[in-house]
């Protein structure tokens, strides 16, 4: 998982609670989005204005554009060798 500032938390035993080395993914979208708490993250999340979201990779040789993980058919998922985040215009 990695944040807008380039910090990047690793995860090799996904256990599925959200969590990515060690950092709560609802955390780290309310901390990108300026508050504080994991249900202040939930709350961005499923609410109707556009945030900033970590992103979920393999990579770490990719171009981000931080928009919410449901906008990016490819994010979270096994890449081919080729693609990575870019902006909409180079796809």
């Amino acid at each position: 998982m990695r944040d807008d500032k380039g910090n990047v938390w690793r995860e090799d035993n996904y256990e599925g609670y959200g969590e990515f080395g060690g950092k709560d993914f609802y955390e780290l979208l309310a901390e990108m989005n300026g508050k504080k708490t994991r249900f202040d993250g939930i709350d961005i999340a499923f609410g109707n204005e556009p945030f900033k979201s970590p992103n979920l990779t393999e990579r770490e040789d990719c171009t981000y554009n931080w928009r919410g993980p449901e906008e990016c058919e490819y994010q979270g998922y096994f890449y081919d060798d080729h693609h990575c985040w870019e902006d909409d215009d180079e796809e």
